[in-house]
């Protein structure tokens, strides 16, 4: 069985679903996980991302990437839970022409912050 990658994100969002799966699935592969991992991925706006990151961090500032983990280990059913990725997607257009770099480069990058995130 092959990783699962769940996305959310607003109507207006403007990025290529497979894209973001296949970046995902990358970033987990370079963490130690080919299969059996279900990950979420959520795309949100600034107001979202900073109430957020207020409820759970008690931080007040609209932040690039938040991880939700959920477990590191397999499921009755075979499965890696691991949790969530939140990311906000203006910072992360704002990223890419700060850097002028490229949205592979930049959302990679982030992914791999993610899960790196979910496994602390």
């Amino acid at each position: 069985m092959s990783n699962i990658i769940l996305i959310n994100h607003p109507k207006n969002w403007g990025l290529d679903e497979s894209l973001v799966e296949r970046l995902a699935k990358k970033a987990l592969e370079e963490k130690g996980f080919k299969d059996d991992v279900e990950l979420s991925i959520d795309f949100v706006g600034r107001k979202k991302a900073k109430e957020l990151n207020i409820n759970f961090r008690k931080m007040s500032y609209i932040p690039q990437v938040l991880g939700f983990p959920m477990s590191k280990e397999k499921n009755v059913d075979g499965k890696i839970y691991l949790g969530d990725i939140v990311i906000c997607t203006q910072k992360l257009k704002y990223e890419i022409k700060f850097q002028k770099s490229s949205l592979d480069t930049v959302l990679y990058s982030w992914l791999v912050h993610g899960v790196e995130n979910l496994l602390k």
